[in-house]
C-alpha cells in the first residue's frame, strides 16, 4: 500500500472516531455554550494537543506499557476519569448555583489545560492508537516514523472538527447561556461527564 493510500485510510479512520461523540465533544460544547466560542476553540486546542503526548509515546515504543502492565493503565485510567468526574461535578454544581461565565472561568481555569489533562489521561485514545496503528505504519524500520506522523494527523483532525463544533454552538450559545434553560443543559452535560467517568473507571484494557 503507497503512503497516500495509507493517509488517506488513516484520514478515514480518524474522522469517524473523531466525529462519534464523547467527552472531548461534550467538554467543547459545554465551554462554548458557557464561555464562547474562543474557549471551546482552546478546549480543541488543547485536545489536539495532547495527541502529540501519544505521539511521543508512540515514537519512542512507551505506549505499549499501557497494554503490557496492568498498573500502569489503572493509573492513569483512574486518575482520567477522576478528572472526568470533577469538571462534571464542577458543571451541575455551577448549574445549581446559577453561577456567570466569569465565575466559571474562575473556578474552571483554562480551557486549554482541560482539554489537555482529559485527553492524556484517557488511556482508551492510547489504546485505539496501539491496536490501529501498526495497520497503517507496518512494522518496518518507517514504523515509528510513520505511526507518529499519523498520531499527528489524528490531532489535526481533532482540532478541525472541534473547532468546527465549537462554532456551531456559538449562536445556541449566545441564546441560551443567559437563560435558565441554560442551567439544565450545562448540569445534563456534567451528569453525562460524570457517567462517562465511571464507564472509563469500571472498564477493562481489553
Amino acid at each position: 500500500m503507497s503512503l497516500l493510500a495509507i493517509f488517506a485510510a488513516w484520514v478515514a479512520l480518524a474522522t469517524v472516531a473523531t466525529v462519534s461523540p464523547g467527552p472531548d465533544t461534550a467538554l467543547v460544547v459545554a465551554q462554548t455554550i458557557k464561555r464562547g466560542r474562543r474557549a471551546g476553540i482552546f478546549v480543541a486546542l488543547g485536545i489536539g494537543v495532547g495527541n502529540l503526548w501519544y505521539a511521543a509515546l508512540f515514537g519512542f515504543g512507551l505506549i505499549k506499557l499501557l497494554s503490557a502492565q496492568p498498573t500502569v493503565y489503572t493509573i492513569v485510567k483512574v486518575a482520567g476519569a477522576a478528572y472526568l468526574a470533577w469538571i462534571g461535578f464542577k458543571m451541575v454544581r455551577s448549574a445549581f448555583a446559577g453561577e456567570g461565565p466569569q465565575a466559571v472561568a474562575t473556578a474552571e481555569g483554562s480551557p486549554f489545560r482541560q482539554g489537555l489533562i482529559s485527553n492524556v489521561l484517557n488511556p482508551k485514545i492510547a489504546l485505539f492508537f496501539l491496536a490501529a496503528i501498526p495497520q497503517f505504519a507496518g512494522n518496518g524500520p518507517n514504523a515509528p516514523f510513520i505511526g507518529v506522523a499519523l498520531i499527528a494527523v489524528n490531532g489535526l483532525i481533532n482540532f478541525i472538527w472541534l473547532t468546527i463544533v465549537a462554532i456551531g454552538v456559538q449562536s445556541a450559545g449566545n441564546r441560551i447561556g443567559r437563560s435558565n434553560f441554560f442551567r439544565w443543559i450545562e448540569g445534563l452535560i456534567g451528569v453525562g461527564l460524570m457517567g462517562i467517568a465511571a464507564r472509563v473507571a469500571f472498564s477493562r484494557s481489553h
